[in-house]
């Protein structure tokens, strides 16, 4: 017997038992305890490093409006991912860089954070961790910047952190080693190498002045800028020339630089990629620790930054431009930029995993991470997080190196990837919940995160509902319990919730139906099962015991059967012995009734195979004149 216990739409964990009579005696395999036992639903192969390993689509689930959560299971490594992929063509689709409390400096955890921007028509359906950040451990700015993102960030059009390409360029930089992701107004998605540039002009003139820091502080002889991320009554933070006596950034003794206050012009609005207007409000010499008040923006120049300042006036217009050159070695695109987020690692590249990959310790090793990627046309996002962690109920995930990583995404379509933070801020939000296991017991609040909105109008009409499996087939073995987990959603694919109420019916011979639950047969059988709740039905074909039209019937698992097996129970790869009268071939499915390999036997009656390399239940089945006959085989 196999119970499937499916939880609510707060939940999205499963609970496998397997019950088989083996030799007579009631052998019991519990889900963590003795061996792991993915829930096959749907396996396929992926190709890594030219090695094709068994990937099991534990969930395939809509989420919202064009936007599918997936949960993967490769049980050879073995790794747990978890993937979001969202259709950024699609019109209720919108996808923001989440700041922590809207604050340049500080953490927020993704639930929080997810909670405080969800409205009526702007809700968020999935999220992930994004940026690294600084911590006041790391020298020589960690003190002055704790909590505040490494490499890009905007949102909404207004830059939270620069890519700074000075004084703090992190990790090598956007042009030969981290690259940038960026999103335009109209939804593309940009991640690739990329040279960026901050600067001002006054007055509509020619000279343009070079801008080194935004919502940080100002070294000497730079310009830095100051928004509402920063704050309102924080003090601006000129940096001493001179370190601490541990390494660190000290502030200067204030005085030496001019502040240039400004409001955004009328009719304007933050946009990266093109000029923003301003007009001055204020201007104070001799300063240096000034605040933003009620203001839009602050210009800081300090020694010939200053200077460069000297002649703008109160009155002035004055145009801040950050733009982001991608592709720059080549087909070079200056994109509009409503979004970005910054990593510390380009790892593919139109397809081809790059060398880079391997060349520093923390990209090569197994751990857990936070990637982004987007397809080839720039129109799909796809959001992994690798766990290095052992999941209470889908096991011991041992994560894995960027390369590798990078190949699993692109067996999806993906094209251009990048990583962000991971470790122990390698989180992924689905629906309401953080769904991967952490390598903490809590998920860890974080700096920033990218998060997908469905931005459909409100309607909590049912337009259709569907069973929640990742497959077309609903596969069980003889005599499982199924109860499923029906998935409500209205006309424009946003998921309601769950149905607690329908009803079940199924085809004669497949089995029985229990109140909501589905009592497989006891011999193979294919039919359909059919759910309806008020006027909406859904109808999935089923399989019992692996019978599928294509594979014909497969005899019932019993000890009395004409096809023998020693062992029942083995380990991967080990020899199983089959005995059977007149065998012309032998066959082993998975449970999913995928056929998974076949040898051919000139009509033995004994023939020796090997297990498969993954744990699991497998149907092994021989080929007779007589018949098709079938017995289960454990490998664990």
């Amino acid at each position: 017997m196999l119970l499937c216990r499916f939880y609510s739409l707060e939940t999205v964990t499963f609970e496998y038992r397997i019950v088989m009579r083996i030799n007579k005696c009631l052998f019991s395999v519990v889900v963590g305890f003795l061996f792991m036992f993915p829930p096959s639903l749907r396996s396929e192969n992926v190709t890594i490093d030219d090695k094709s390993y068994q990937m099991d689509r534990l969930i395939e689930r809509r989420i919202g409006p064009g936007t599918t959560y997936l949960r993967l299971r490769l049980p050879e490594i073995p790794l747990n991912v978890n993937m979001v992929i969202a259709d950024m063509t699609n019109e209720y689709v919108r996808v923001e860089n989440s700041v922590a409390n809207e604050s340049a400096k500080g953490t927020e955890k993704i639930v929080s954070a997810a909670m405080r921007l969800s409205e009526s028509e702007h809700r968020v359906i999935a999220g992930q961790n994004a940026n690294f950040w600084a911590v006041s451990s790391q020298s020589p700015d960690g003190k002055l910047f704790s909590s505040q993102t490494r490499n890009v960030s905007i949102r909404n059009g207004k830059m939270v952190t620069e890519c700074n390409m000075a004084s703090e360029m992190a990790f090598g930089g956007p042009l030969q080693v981290t690259g940038l992701m960026g999103i335009s107004p109209d939804k593309e998605i940009y991640i690739d190498y990329c040279q960026p540039s901050m600067v001002i002009r006054v007055n509509d003139g020619i000279a343009l002045y070079n801008v080194s820091q935004c919502n940080k502080g100002v070294h000497p002889d730079e310009i830095g800028i100051y928004n509402s991320f920063y704050g309102s009554d924080t003090k601006f933070s000129p940096i001493s020339s001179e370190l601490d006596a541990n390494g660190f950034y000290r502030l200067a003794e204030g005085g030496d630089a001019t502040e240039v206050i400004l409001d955004i012009a009328d009719g304007e609005e933050w946009m990266g990629g093109r000029f923003i207007d301003f007009i001055v409000k204020e201007i104070r010499t001799d300063a240096g620790f000034g605040t933003l008040g009620n203001h839009d923006l602050a210009i800081v120049g300090r020694g010939n930054g200053r200077t460069k300042l000297a002649n703008v006036k109160v009155g002035d217009r004055v145009a801040l431009k950050y733009t982001f050159r991608f592709s720059p070695s080549s087909s070079s695109v200056y994109p509009l930029v409503e979004t970005a987020i910054g990593g510390n690692l380009l790892m593919m590249r139109d397809g081809e995993v790059l060398s880079r990959c391997n060349a520093a310790d923390y990209d090569s090793m197994t751990y857990p991470r936070s990637l982004y990627g987007t397809s080839d046309d720039h129109k799909t996002l796809y959001m992994m997080v690798i766990d290095k962690s052992t999941d209470p109920v889908y096991g011991k995930s041992a994560g894995l190196s960027t390369a590798k990583a990078a190949q699993i995404a692109r067996h999806f379509g993906c094209a251009y990837m990048m990583q962000c933070d991971g470790g122990g801020s390698a989180e992924m939000y689905v629906t309401d919940r953080i769904v991967n296991k952490t390598t903490e017991n809590t998920p860890r609040a974080v700096a920033n995160c990218l998060m997908v909105f469905d931005d459909s109008p409100a309607d909590s009409e049912i337009s259709r509902i569907e069973i929640d499996y990742p497959e077309e087939i609903v596969s069980l073995p003889l005599g499982a319990t199924f109860e499923p987990r029906i998935l409500a959603y209205n006309r424009y694919d946003s998921l309601l919730d769950t149905i607690p109420d329908y009803t079940l019916v199924c085809s004669d011979g497949v089995g029985v139906v229990d109140g909501c639950g589905f009592i497989a047969s006891d011999t193979p059988a294919f039919g359909t099962l059919t759910v309806v709740c008020g006027e909406k039905s859904v109808t999935r074909q089923i399989s019992v015991g692996g019978a599928l039209s294509s594979i014909g019937s497969i005899a019932s698992d019993n000890t009395d059967s004409v096809l023998k097996l020693t062992p029942r129970m083995v380990l991967p790869g080990r020899n199983v012995g089959l005995k059977c009268p007149f065998m012309s071939a032998v066959e082993i499915y998975n449970i999913s009734g995928q056929l998974l390999s076949r040898h051919s036997v000139p009509d033995l009656d004994s023939f020796t195979i090997a297990a498969p390399q993954n744990p699991g239940l497998y149907i092994v089945t021989a080929v007779t004149g007589r018949g098709r006959f079938s017995q289960c085989l454990v490998v664990g």
